[in-house]
């Protein structure tokens, strides 16, 4: 394992701890935010692992900072790259001059759960109670995409934010709500207090889960930073997706959930693995349609504006053409 040197990085957006990732004075040092270094960002995770990154002379400076500290200091020049991509979408939305340029996850491992045995089906809810953590986030994002898909006028739900998993815990058990999307860490603990699903959002739903976002002047300025950041996480994922048992263990590393909801975690993150780190545009106009609705944007720019691929799509053409597979 690469050595750890920790500092305190104090910025106007967000005062938050961080640690150099295999620390050589003769490589670059760049600096990513992450809400966590869990299953979900286990391509980053791997990455710093296997040396990937030190492969392309970067030394990873891990920023903990969720979308909406990260999204303001990626745009202000603070972060080389957000790894937020849904929150940075919403900015990009705004007119924030920045783009993602890679996507892992299409959809997320959340399924809508309800434990009032009159709703059974999505159907059911209309007229019913909700529990999303905030306006604007993937729980709600991907909640109105589904009742959109099933032909549910998002109106006819009360949709209520009420914050953290624990919140929405407690709500779901004394019957304050109807429903509410969780995680497969947050189905497991749900066995202690009930309920049934109705229905699966990763299998049902695509939108843009977690990936890279970068701003447009570093795009624009120094490209080839942000494809040696791509390769190495690119890398990090074709590793991952191949090899559970060790990346599961490097995973358990950063994160103190139990090992078995991290396995749980592994598996359904990797079905909703994107193929090659991109998503169709169909799949990015709906979504971008659906989040102008969200802010009352009547006129949302094309798709093509928020998204550039390209990079992403040259490594994996690259990668192939050059034969390489990682090894265990």
């Amino acid at each position: 394992m690469q050595s750890r040197s920790w500092k305190i990085i104090i910025k106007a957006v967000f005062l938050v701890p961080a640690f150099l990732w295999g620390s050589s004075a003769s490589a670059e040092n760049v600096r990513v935010s992450y809400a966590s270094l869990s299953t979900s960002y286990m391509d980053h995770v791997v990455a710093m692992e296997r040396g990937y990154f030190r492969e392309e002379g970067l030394n990873i400076e891990i920023v903990r900072a969720g979308g909406g500290a990260a999204t303001p200091a990626l745009l202000s020049g603070q972060l080389h790259f957000s790894t937020s991509a849904s929150s940075a979408v919403s900015a990009a939305l705004r007119g924030g001059p920045l783009k993602i340029v890679y996507t892992n996850l299409s959809s997320f491992t959340y399924k809508l759960v309800s434990n009032k045995p009159e709703i059974k089906t999505i159907k059911d809810l209309v007229g019913k109670k909700v529990a999303i953590a905030t306006f604007g986030d993937t729980f709600h994002l991907s909640t109105l995409l589904l009742l959109k898909k099933h032909g549910i006028p998002p109106s006819s739900v009360l949709l209520i934010a009420v914050g953290k998993v624990e919140a929405r815990f407690a709500a779901f058990k004394v019957g304050s709500v109807d429903a509410t999307p969780l995680a497969p860490r947050d189905i497991l603990a749900l066995g202690q207090i009930g309920g049934h699903v109705l229905a699966d959002i990763s299998k049902d739903i695509q939108l843009v889960g977690n990936g890279v976002a970068v701003s447009n002047k570093l795009l624009a300025e120094n490209p080839l930073l942000v494809e040696r950041f791509l390769r190495a996480v690119v890398k990090g994922r074709e590793y991952a997706r191949r090899y559970k048992e060790q990346t599961v263990a490097m995973v358990t590393k950063f994160d103190p959930t139990p090992r078995e909801a991290i396995a749980s975690e592994y598996e359904a993150t990797v079905l909703n693995m994107t193929e090659e780190g991109w998503l169709a545009p169909e799949v990015l106009k709906e979504e971008v349609v659906t989040r102008a609705e969200l802010i009352k944007l009547a006129q949302p720019p094309d798709a093509s504006k928020l998204f550039d691929y390209s990079m992403v799509r040259k490594i994996y053409g690259e990668l192939k053409a050059s034969g390489w597979k990682p090894n265990p």
